[in-house]
Order: structure tokens, then sequence, then C-alpha cells
């Protein structure tokens, strides 16, 4: 028990220092921080060089985007499109690669979601002027949106989203719109009432903010932050995208990697969408992340073997690890 509450298994189960690399002390001080508020943010965690590169890479993409998607008819640039995605990000380039392996990030998504957890879905969002808020939601909704699976609150996380800040995040550009300690409530906003995706999303938003205001005593934060950091908050936390109501400014830039347990399907078909040969290159930490790895139940074999021989000479070292850390798990 701590302060009144239990502790989530995953922090008694942290160990001295994780397999990549963050120190003991600063990873309890982070978990602390995660499941008391159900979001955290670690400042200066990307470096000015990856993310020159990171968005160089992105300006390509949407360029190509762009040529093999024109427009029919020219539009006024007010009329243009108001927010940009790009999808399947870790197929993109090893420099998004990289981004999603820095170990101050992996080190905090696998405190909280385990060693053998999956890289779930990974894109980049532009958010430009006059995009209006998502809807506010939660990201377990994925898995926890069956009740008779699932009662809320959840006692161990099923997912979170890692958002790295490829440019400054202010509220005035939509940054990302969080609800302190929502994790730990009983209800998701679907619950308090079914959205109309195909309505304005401003009249549902204003009604879930005045719900929690009177029923939680919680009002929602703009998280504001400088390039190179990263928000990470846990699955069951009430969130959106912000509005673009500044009448000029930068494009909102966001790298959003979604993590899910090794036991769940992943959103974005990671296998389907990168070969064993590109994988083969990648990262171990990353290969990983995309399940060529088995889950601590066993979960994920290939012809009855680990994954990891999928990538030949290139998932050798990922499989040294893989048999460690089963051996590990067996007690041998």
């Amino acid at each position: 028990m701590k302060n009144g509450q239990e502790v989530p298994a995953e922090e008694v189960a942290l160990k001295a220092h994780s397999p990549y690399g963050h120190a003991d002390k600063d990873s309890k001080y982070l978990l602390e921080v995660v499941y008391r508020q159900g979001y955290v943010v670690l400042t200066d965690c990307i470096d000015a060089e990856l993310l020159a590169s990171v968005n160089a890479r992105a300006d390509e993409l949407y360029a190509a985007q762009a040529k093999a998607t024109p427009a029919e008819t020219e539009q006024p640039e007010s009329d243009g499109p108001k927010q940009a995605f790009l999808t399947n990000l870790v197929g993109c380039g090893p420099q998004f690669q990289q981004l999603l392996g820095q170990p101050s990030l992996i080190g905090m998504v696998t405190s909280i979601l385990g060693e053998d957890c999956l890289l779930s879905s990974a894109s980049m969002r532009d958010v430009h002027g006059g995009s209006e808020e998502q809807v506010i939601h939660t990201d377990d909704l994925l898995y926890a949106g069956r009740e008779d699976w699932f009662k809320r609150p959840v006692p161990r996380q099923l997912s979170l989203v890692a958002a790295v800040a490829m440019a400054d995040q202010v509220a005035s550009r939509g940054t990302t719109v969080l609800f302190p300690g929502s994790h730990m409530w009983e209800e998701s906003p679907d619950t308090v009432q079914a959205p109309n995706f195909g309505a304005d999303s401003a009249a549902y938003n204003e009604q879930m903010r005045n719900w929690a205001r009177k029923n939680k005593g919680t009002d929602a934060i703009d998280v504001e932050m400088k390039a190179g950091s990263v928000v990470i908050w846990l699955g069951a936390t009430w969130h959106a995208g912000g509005a673009y109501t500044a009448p000029s400014g930068d494009t909102r830039r966001v790298a959003i990697f979604n993590f899910c347990r090794g036991i769940f399907r992943q959103q974005e078909n990671q296998m389907a969408g990168i070969t064993h040969e590109q994988a083969a290159d990648m990262p171990k930490a990353v290969q990983r992340l995309l399940g060529y790895t088995m889950s601590d139940t066993g979960l994920g074999y290939s012809g009855g073997q680990d994954p990891a021989i999928l990538l030949g000479e290139g998932g050798k070292a990922l499989l040294a690890d893989n048999t460690k850390r089963t051996a590990r798990r067996r007690g041998k």
C-alpha cells in the first residue's frame, strides 16, 4: 500500500535497472507520477539532431503523399486540409526506428506494460490552422470497450501512448488535452454519453468537461511542452488532441506511438506492414516491439519456435535475449 492505495504490480516488480538503461531512481519517481495523475512528461528526451532528421524525413513523406493524391481542384489555403497523417512509421525509415528505440522512452513503456509489450501503432500527425478538437476518449477502448471483460478502473493498464513533440506544443496550436487522474475513474467518456462522431466535437467535449468538473472536481489541462519532450499517458486516461485556434503559426507535429500488452492484438498489423527482411536490419529493441518475441504467457511463436528466428542473422541478438528471458521466467 502507498498513500492508502494499492501499488501497481508493475511498480513492485521494477528491477534496479531496466534492460534499456533507465535508472531505478528516475524510473520510480516517474512511475509514481504517471500512476498518480495518469500521464507524465519526459523533458529533453529526444536530441535536436534526431528531431531534425525525423522532421526532414517526415517532410519528404508528406510531399510524396501530396504528389500521389493531388487535389482535384485548386482551393484557397484556408480551405485546405486541417490535418495530415503518416502511418506505419517504423517501416518508413531508420530515423523513426531510432526515435522509437530511445532508451528513456522504452524504459518507461516496459516498466508499465512489461518487457513483452508490443508496438500497437506508430503514426505522425500534423495539425494545421482551423483543426477541431478531437472527441474526448480513452485509447484503451480497443480492449476495455468490453466491459464484461475489463471493469474500470482497470487494475493494470492495458495500453499507453507516448507522444513525441516534433515541434513546440502549445495550447493555441492544438496540443494534447488530458484529464489528470481520470485513469482511476469508473467511467470512460463513452459510458457517460456516447459520442456522435459525425457531429461537431466541441459540444460533446464541453459536456464531458462539465461532467468531469461536476462529478470528479477535475478540469482538463493542456500539455504544453518543448520540442524533444515526450508525454506518456495511460490507456485509461481521458484525453483528446486539442483544437488549433491560433489565427496563424507553425504546424503542430507529433509522433504518436501506441503500445499494448503482449497478450493483445496490435492496432496496426506490424508483421503485414514491415517485411522480415526490413525488420532484420532494425535495432533489437524495435524488433522486440514489432512482435519478434513471445509474450510472457507463451503467445507468438512461429513454427513452434521463437519468432526471432524469422529474422535470420539479423535476429540472432534478439534470439539470444529471448532465450535468456525465457530461462529467467522458468527459473532456470
